[in-house]
C-alpha cells in the first residue's frame, strides 16, 4: 500500500481507497507529483445501489478507472483558494468539473467536508458525494 492509499483509510475514505487501489491509480498518485484529490465518504458510496456498486467493484474496470481519475487533479490546492470562486476545472480523466467557493465549497453537486488534509505533494478534500462523469453516469443507469 502506498502513502496515499494509507491516508485516505486513515481519514476514513475506505471505499474510495478501494476503488483507488483497484483502479491502478494509486501509482499515479504516489508518482511523487502534486495532486488535489476529492475523497468521496464511505456515506457517499452507500447511496448507491448494489447492483451499481458491484459493477463498479466488479467487472468493469473501464469505468472504475473513469470515476475515480474524475476525482483528481493536478496541482496541490487549499480550500482558501477557492473561497468566493466558481472555476472550472481538468480532472486527471481529462473530464470538467466545476468548483464553487461561493457559498461553502462543492464539487460538482457534492459538498466539501473534510478539507486540506495534507499527504506528501497531495491535499485530500473530503466529500460527501462520490463524482461522476457524465459519460459514466449514462452507462451505469
Amino acid at each position: 500500500m502506498n502513502d496515499i492509499v494509507v491516508a485516505l483509510e486513515a481519514a476514513g475514505f475506505r471505499q474510495f481507497a478501494r476503488a483507488v487501489t483497484a483502479s491502478g491509480a494509486s501509482d499515479v498518485l504516489s508518482n511523487g507529483a502534486p495532486y488535489t484529490i476529492f475523497a468521496p465518504s464511505d456515506a457517499a458510496f452507500a447511496k448507491f445501489p448494489q447492483r451499481v456498486l458491484g459493477r463498479l467493484f466488479g467487472d468493469d474496470l473501464p469505468l472504475l478507472r473513469d470515476v475515480v481519475s474524475y476525482h483528481f487533479a493536478a496541482g496541490k490546492v487549499g480550500a482558501a483558494r477557492f473561497a468566493g470562486k466558481r472555476i472550472r476545472a481538468v480532472t486527471h480523466g481529462g473530464k470538467a468539473l466545476i468548483i464553487d467557493g461561493k457559498h461553502g465549497l462543492r464539487v460538482n453537486d457534492a459538498r466539501v467536508t473534510t478539507p486540506d488534509l495534507v499527504c506528501g505533494p497531495c491535499l485530500i478534500h473530503g466529500i460527501d458525494g462520490v463524482l461522476w462523469p457524465r459519460e459514466a453516469a449514462s452507462g451505469a443507469a
